[in-house]
């Protein structure tokens, strides 16, 4: 809009000379009237004075005196000297005299007024129809800058041009930021290595899942845990613990393909979550065996003590997201506490399980200190006389109520703060130490070795340390570990086992009996003690496939000097059954309940 103000400039300016040329000209026409005549008086003055008075406004003039000046002055100041007293010398008499200005005032208002008007009325008339252009414009050019896509086609006003280039550069300039803040926003909320949504996505979407309105849409969260990460970056390096990850994540996609609207994330170093639309139980129970039979899989392949653990729960608008993580979390852990590439799931919370982190290693590691620990006795129904007494001892944990928390919980936790090699280590001194002081002297006690123990060197290496010093006592230990943990874990289960021989203790795997597999684990071992799954048992009556394969685990084990006992033995039925196969023991409810072991008589 500047380049238009120099022409408003321009006709002012010009109308002011216009103006003052309608007022000079006619002056100028007038005064030089006036001069004329100052010198036709001056030719003719001799002939004037001689002449009657009468004659004087012949001459134009007003007044004429000889030797005397004129007392009056003229007040027709804009005619300037000519309209003055005027002297002129005539035979040595000075001679004054006075125009009349009067006629030439007339006629120079007569002419210059009507030329001044005429001037204001045109350039006033210029003027507003420039103004009046000139806004028109100005909306014209507002209005485009605020809507470019409205200019002419093919307009070659520099204005325009100019308004509509700046729009399409500020435009592209826009589209290319967007573009970048896009770009920005999503390498934010993705992690580099996987591809997969990170930390700040998965706690979005989380909000945006438990923000729903919607009360009945149920959400399922699964938490995939790559515990074999810090091994390998130690072994092999992080390039190979990389790749690691990345095959865990092609694993994990693999495995939810099927489930429409599953979105994966990394939320941690080891931790990949996926968010999936359904019930919980279900979901778990087809994803979660699918996950770990390519987790089992892959563990096998590249020679790995687990690839990873599952952990499953629900989620449900109008939760707090750290309930869900909590959760999941604690799932986690009690899949870490069973076999590996296990899979577990949580779907409610007790108050206990409702406590922090710092909450729970507070009370655990008071419950350490001052061994807060209880320890209970199931006995073993023996058959045969040469077998020894069995008696299997679990561990329970009392809280501040007077009542025990869940074993799996504190387990659980143990393995999620990693505290499982102290409480493990703690609990078989105290056995060791209820042992030596025991009446019961020609009885064997079985301890429960968590997967957690196959592991950590450190740990086998106490235990062997802590065997060796009574060789006694350690004849008297039977040390469980359950078939699936040996299944994945064969070579680490050798070696625990030969340690455990060396030091005169026993070995018994327990919940046998999963598939064929356990034929051939029986063979590689060749374990003290076979004690037959619990599920295995329930199944005898309505099965018979089940008694079959129970039959053959006898018979084998039996050929192999293993002693056979069955567990979770309920009802009569059962036992009169097994007791039929020339069984070597039975244990459960209908045998005997847990007790105290410092109660704890035959």
């Amino acid at each position: 809009m500047r380049e238009t103000r120099p022409f408003g400039q321009t006709l002012l300016l010009l109308g002011s000379m216009t103006l003052l040329l309608s007022m000079l000209l006619p002056w100028w026409a007038s005064y030089n009237s006036l001069e004329q005549q100052v010198t036709n008086i001056n030719h003719h003055l001799a002939q004037i004075i001689e002449a009657p008075s009468s004659s004087l406004p012949l001459f134009n003039i007003a007044e004429l005196s000889s030797g005397r000046p004129i007392e009056t002055q003229s007040q027709a100041w804009w005619f300037g000297q000519a309209a003055a007293n005027h002297q002129y010398t005539l035979d040595n008499t000075p001679i004054f005299y006075r125009l009349d200005i009067t006629t030439a005032t007339r006629q120079w208002a007569q002419v210059s007024l009507p030329l001044v008007l005429l001037t204001l009325l045109i350039f006033t008339f210029l003027y507003w129809r420039w103004r009046k252009t000139q806004r028109s414009q100005d909306h014209y050019f507002h209005t485009l800058l605020h809507a470019p896509e409205q200019a002419q086609p093919n307009s070659k006003h520099p204005i325009e041009q100019g308004i509509v280039e700046l729009y399409r550069h500020y435009h592209g300039q826009l589209d290319n930021l967007q573009l970048q803040l896009e770009k920005a926003q999503y390498q934010s909320h993705q992690d580099s290595l996987t591809d997969l949504g990170n930390r700040f996505a998965f706690r979005r979407d989380l909000n945006l899942i438990l923000d729903d309105e919607n009360q009945l849409a149920t959400t399922t969260l699964m938490m995939v845990r790559a515990s074999a990460l810090q091994e390998i970056n130690t072994e092999h390096g992080f390039q190979a613990g990389d790749q690691y990850l990345q095959d865990i994540v092609k694993l994990v996609r693999k495995t939810i393909q099927s489930e429409l609207g599953a979105t994966a994330y990394r939320v941690s170093g080891t931790d990949i979550a996926v968010l999936m639309k359904g019930q919980c139980e279900p979901i778990s129970k087809q994803l979660g065996t699918l996950l770990t039979q390519e987790l089992h899989h892959y563990q096998h392949v590249h020679h790995l003590s687990c690839a990873a653990y599952i952990g499953f729960t629900q989620l449900l608008s109008g939760q707090a997201a750290e309930q869900g993580l909590i959760r999941a979390d604690l799932a986690l852990a009690q899949a870490q506490g069973g076999e590996p590439n296990s899979w577990s799931m949580v779907l409610k919370q007790g108050d206990s399980e409702n406590l922090g982190e710092s909450q729970w290693r507070q009370r655990l590691q008071s419950m350490l200190t001052e061994q807060r620990i209880l320890l209970q006795v199931q006995p073993v129904k023996v058959y045969k006389q040469e077998m020894l007494g069995y008696n299997e001892i679990f561990t329970r944990f009392p809280n501040e109520e007077g009542g025990t928390y869940q074993a799996g919980t504190v387990f659980a936790m143990l393995q999620r703060l990693n505290m499982s090699m102290l409480f493990e280590q703690k609990i078989i001194e105290m056995i060791l130490q209820q042992v030596q002081h025991h009446v019961l002297s020609q009885q064997r006690w079985a301890i429960n070795l968590t997967p957690a123990s196959l592991q950590q060197n450190s740990f086998l290496i106490w235990l062997e340390r802590i065997l060796m010093r009574d060789r006694d006592i350690s004849a008297k230990l039977v040390f469980e570990l359950d078939e699936q943990v040996l299944q994945h874990q064969l070579v680490a289960g050798k070696r625990l086992l030969e340690m455990i021989r060396r030091s005169g203790a026993r070995f018994a795997v327990s919940r046998f009996g999963h598939g064929y597999g356990s034929f051939r684990l029986l063979k590689e071992i060749k374990p003290d003690y076979v004690k037959l799954d619990g599920l295995l048992v329930r199944q005898i009556q309505e099965d018979s496939t089940t008694l079959q394969f129970i039959r053959m685990i006898v018979d084998l084990a039996q050929r192999l000097g293993c002693f056979v006992i069955a567990e979770g033995v309920e009802t009569e039925q059962q036992k009169d059954l097994l007791e039929s196969m020339h069984i070597d023991g039975v244990q459960g409810y209908l045998i005997a309940k847990p007790c105290d072991i410092n109660n704890f008589k035959i």
